[in-house]
């Protein structure tokens, strides 16, 4: 079988390899690193592997190792307890409905806005939040549905 070779992986997938990470890191410059380590991660394998099988595969690769390298940085993240910055967010990336959400989140308080982003965002189970934040389970479960509550507010009220 013939092996596909990605012409211009940059121009096709930067936008897509972007909005991944900053949906998961909420952070600017820490999306900048993981394009440029998922450009070195792909010329190795390309180079390993002869290419992919086809487009579609190199798009699930792509998407696959983006969400591992976010989620790696994310545990190098909260070992030395950096907070996640939603206020970083390239809008320009994102349509209408998800600036509305975005804002929604931003509008939490920041205890709450931790909690959510983490659980809604970042994928992470409650117990994984507590070890994140530092706290006990039953406070983060508590600061989630306080959390949920005011943001069906904030909605609610149409983000005003």
């Amino acid at each position: 079988m013939k092996k596909f070779k990605s012409d211009n992986m940059a121009d096709k997938y930067t936008d897509m390899i972007y909005r991944i990470a900053i949906k998961i890191l909420r952070n600017d410059e820490d999306c900048k690193d993981i394009i440029q380590d998922l450009f070195v991660h792909h010329m190795a394998y390309v180079e390993k592997n002869k290419g992919f099988n086809d487009e579609e595969h190199e798009k699930y690769w792509i998407i696959r190792v983006t969400t591992n390298l976010c989620y790696n940085q994310l545990k190098k993240a909260s070992n030395k307890n950096l907070p996640l910055n939603i206020e970083n967010v390239k809008e320009s990336y994102f349509n209408e409905n998800d600036i509305i959400l975005l804002d929604g989140i931003k509008r939490l308080p920041e205890k709450y806005r931790k909690v959510f982003e983490l659980f809604y965002v970042s994928g992470f189970k409650l117990s994984e939040i507590s070890k994140i934040l530092n706290i006990r389970e039953s406070t983060a479960k508590m600061r989630l549905k306080r959390a949920r509550d005011k943001y069906k507010e904030i909605m609610k009220d149409g983000g005003e």
